[in-house]
């Protein structure tokens, strides 16, 4: 595993280094929409979206052996698996947080996937600035790197059209800027 998946608490301090300012904002978007639904978040990472979240249930799933055993050991109902091969079960909420690029090109085949799961609805918040985007060809490259996941080197980072496109295209009522982050909510009904 890398530097950035490697531990959870490594991956904390990256994100809050990254996102610096907007830290606390991006999470306090994320669970203003939330509420207190039941959730389920795809690729779930450290969790870290419970220390915002104080609904009355959570699951997480993620394909990172070292972050879902952490989650375990902290008494999380967190599942080891690739969220690709994932028989995503019902939930009021599911949300997928950076980290839909993962999924390119079959992100879309996800997001119906999950859509079919959500009985309320769908918030995906992805990154929209990126390092991996950068300019820059060393940090760029640097951040691929870093990012990578099982020796693969996803080179694909949504920039804040694609990501208003593919809202557009399911229909999200709901989309916000949250610093380094574009959030979009899908309802299933109402």
């Amino acid at each position: 595993m890398n530097l950035v998946y490697g531990h959870p608490l490594t991956y904390r301090l990256i994100e809050k280094l990254i996102y610096g300012k907007s830290y606390r904002y991006h999470y306090e978007a994320l669970e203003r929409e939330i509420g207190t639904s039941t959730l389920l978040e795809l690729c779930c990472g450290d969790c870290q979206i419970l220390d915002f979240y104080r609904g009355s249930s959570y699951r997480g799933v993620d394909i990172n052996p070292a972050f879902a055993g952490h989650a375990l050991r902290r008494g999380l109902d967190v599942v080891c698996q690739d969220v690709a091969k994932y028989d995503i079960p019902e939930a009021a909420c599911i949300l997928i947080h950076n980290s839909l690029y993962q999924f390119y090109p079959e992100h879309e085949a996800l997001i119906a996937r999950a859509l079919k799961s959500a009985t309320e609805k769908l918030i995906i918040s992805e990154p929209v600035v990126n390092l991996a985007s950068s300019s820059n060809r060393l940090v760029a490259a640097l951040a691929k790197r870093l990012t990578s996941m099982g020796g693969a080197v996803s080179t694909k980072r949504f920039n804040r059209g694609e990501v208003e496109d593919i809202f557009r295209r399911f229909k999200a009522r709901k989309v916000e800027f949250l610093g380094r982050n574009l959030m979009g909510v899908i309802y299933v009904r109402g």
